[in-house]
């Protein structure tokens, strides 16, 4: 048909539609590529009829010479008018397919998902749940997690099979990035720490006030900080020795207590973080969390998400956090007017949480998700190590959300423990060795934490923290079998209470962000009025430890910029001091013969110092015992207790230490999410 067309028309003069189509394609090189051949051909006759063509007044066919000059002769006519119509169709084929490129959705990525398989050397290690384990880089092209033997922070680029670690970041926790992903933080107990991912020294940001349960570094360089004990959320300036500030306001009247978690929007304007309510305001009249969201600056916030735990911001513009029944949830979310703006999509279960509202859960802003599984994270048990660093498990059927400041009786028998199970209160556990029964000691007020035995074995002393933000030191009847006696009545917190031998001192440490800065102070009960100032300066002094003949006094201080152990006579503490570790040191603790003064050393090892007494104090050999970075530790209190025949030390590790976690990558994670919003 298309052939008897051209046949036909190459009979008789172009109309003038067919002009308009040509002057049309006269734009399209196409045309003017084709039709240069027509003028090859026919120059000879062009240029041999240009004076002619000049006195002929304009016609139809001579219009068509705007487009493409021809010649007038009738053949050439018919030929120009042949290629036109073997030009118009491939001219609207290429406009078509022009405009179809341009208007045609983007391919869509496709979705990766996979379980992140890593050298056992560098495998992620178990964290208490008051601590993160993971942050991705903004751009997603790294993973910053705790990991490896000596639970130090490590970098992991994807590009790369192996992890980068970060020296002098043994036992830390809660990784997080700078916006611009060319850094990294990271908190141990009151400490926020800065690490460039390119190398270079660790800078200290702040050493006081702040938690360990989370931290985000927001786009107004701030890096917002968990609370401690009953706390809000803080906000230091990231950069070496920033003060904190409050950032948020506990509303005790709703029942609140703590705030955790923090997330900091891209826009600046908000914080995303988890609300933990005391039982009797919480979901179900029990303990419970929601996910509020804070104004940036002045800390204002309201819940948006009601029993939810750990919540982030994704680009996408929506907010994925975990359930209590360990749900992993999104929900659309518009950060400007910082509202929720849709209903929830449940997208996996099992996710690994812990009792503290911690949660193994990590977003890129180019869509990369990273998420665990498992049991659970943050259950804790006692295990025996010996010096060699064999583990033994206390009781396999004795385990907790949370397990701290342990104490051994004085025949070593039995422990004293501060514990918290199944979401109840944090008491004073009494638990019989190994796998003997276990009672949990009344105490008063709502939390009850570092217990220490009375000299004859008969009764245990701990803090206890009272609703009007008082402490007490409180003393009771190991067997519960007595009311409690009051030591001491203080403001601010009150930590590691020891007894003398002669059961005529009892010594504690001032907490680290109260005025002074903590500092180790004693009372004779039922002869002093006041506490006695043992190691008070401008230093922060901390962990006392004394020894079993109570003639000497160990403890912990910064005087030298870094945290290092030191012993002084006790109780005349000005009549000497000696350095015992040179490169940094923690919780310090006695052999039971005297010869010996274990800590543990900033890589994180159990180490061992012989200490000679007679006629006068000296230090010897220093001896690395086994890697200790894998049980719980708190620079500020001791988190061990060594046996009386000093072979073993009782200490807390993650339960399930043994077997590793199903880490779960999901790239171009987005494209899930809009598949899922769809539907």
């Amino acid at each position: 048909l298309y052939q008897e067309l051209v046949r036909q028309e190459l009979e008789m003069e172009p109309d003038a539609e067919i002009e308009r189509l040509a002057a049309t394609l006269s734009n399209h090189a196409i045309a003017e590529t084709s039709v240069s051949g027509v003028h090859e051909e026919a120059s000879d006759d062009r240029f041999a009829s240009t004076e002619a063509s000049a006195e002929v007044p304009p016609s139809r066919s001579s219009a068509l010479s705007v487009a493409a000059p021809t010649v007038k002769a009738k053949e050439g006519s018919h030929r120009d008018r042949a290629l036109l119509y073997a030009v118009i169709p491939l001219a609207i084929l290429m406009t078509g397919a022009a405009i179809w490129g341009w208007m045609r959705p983007e391919t869509s990525k496709p979705v990766l998902r996979y379980t992140l398989v890593v050298d056992s050397t560098e495998a992620i290690a178990k964290a208490p749940s008051w601590r993160g384990r993971m942050a991705l880089s903004p751009d997603g092209s790294r993973l910053a997690y705790i990991g490896g033997p000596r639970s130090q922070l490590l970098i992991r680029s994807w590009d790369q099979l192996h992890a980068i670690a970060i020296p002098g970041t043994e036992g830390v926790g809660t990784p997080f990035f700078s916006p611009d992903g060319k850094h990294v933080g990271f908190l141990v107990d009151k400490l926020v720490r800065i690490a460039s991912i390119d190398g270079g020294p660790v800078i200290t940001v702040s050493d006081t006030l702040n938690g360990e349960a989370g931290a985000s570094w927001g786009p107004d360089d701030f890096i917002y900080v968990g609370g401690i004990g009953d706390d809000p959320l803080l906000r230091v300036r990231a950069k070496a020795g920033s003060k904190p500030q409050w950032f948020t306001v506990l509303d005790t009247a709703k029942g609140e207590v703590l705030n955790t978690w923090p997330d900091a929007l891209p826009n600046g304007k908000g914080v995303l973080y988890t609300v933990t309510f005391s039982g009797r305001n919480g979901v179900k009249g029990s303990k419970s969390h929601a996910i509020a969201v804070a104004e940036v600056p002045s800390g204002k916030h309201r819940v948006i998400i009601e029993d939810a735990i750990y919540a982030r911001y994704a680009s996408s513009g929506h907010v994925v956090y975990v359930t209590a029944d360990k749900t992993l949830k999104v929900v659309p979310f518009d950060q400007n007017s910082m509202k929720v703006a849709g209903e929830p999509i449940t997208l996996t279960e099992g996710i690994q949480a812990g009792f503290f509202g911690s949660a193994d859960l990590t977003i890129s802003a180019t869509g990369t998700l990273v998420y665990s599984t498992g049991a659970g994270q943050g259950r804790q048990e006692l295990v025996w190590v010996s010096r060699d660093g064999k583990v033994d498990t206390v009781d396999p059927d004795w385990s907790g959300d949370f397990i701290g400041y342990l104490a051994l009786s004085p025949d070593g028998k039995r422990v004293a423990v501060t514990r918290s199970a199944n979401t109840e209160k944090i008491r004073i556990w009494i638990k019989w060795l190994d796998r003997g029964p276990s009672i949990r000691l009344a105490g008063d007020g709502k939390e009850n934490f570092g217990p220490a035995w009375s000299p004859d074995g008969r009764s245990v002393t701990f803090s206890s923290r009272q609703v009007n933000g008082s402490v007490y030191l409180w003393t009771q009847r190991a067997d519960g079998g007595a009311p409690g006696v009051v030591q001491l009545r203080r403001k601010g917190n009150v930590f590691n209470a020891r007894w003398s031998r002669d059961g005529k001192w009892l010594v504690f440490q001032t907490d680290v962000g109260a005025p002074g800065a903590g500092d180790i102070l004693a009372i004779r009960p039922g002869t002093d009025t006041a506490p006695t100032p043992l190691v008070a300066t401008a230093f922060t002094e901390t962990s006392p430890a004394l020894s079993f003949d109570g003639r000497w006094l160990a403890y912990c201080s910064n005087e030298s910029g870094k945290n290092e152990i030191y012993v002084v006579p006790f109780p005349n503490t000005s009549a000497g001091k000696w350095a015992i570790s040179t490169g940094g040191g923690t919780e310090p603790l006695w052999s039971h013969r005297g010869t010996e003064l274990f800590y543990r050393d900033v890589s994180g090892n159990l180490v061992a110092v012989e200490v000679d007494t007679d006629p006068t104090f000296s230090v010897g050999r220093s001896t690395a015992l086994f890697p200790a970075a894998g049980y719980t530790s708190r620079p500020f209190t001791q988190q061990y207790a060594v046996a009386p025949d000093d072979r073993r030390f009782l200490m807390v590790r993650p339960l399930g230490s043994g077997s590793p976690d199903n880490i779960i990558v999901v790239e171009n994670w987005f494209e899930e999410l809009k598949a899922k919003s769809r539907k």
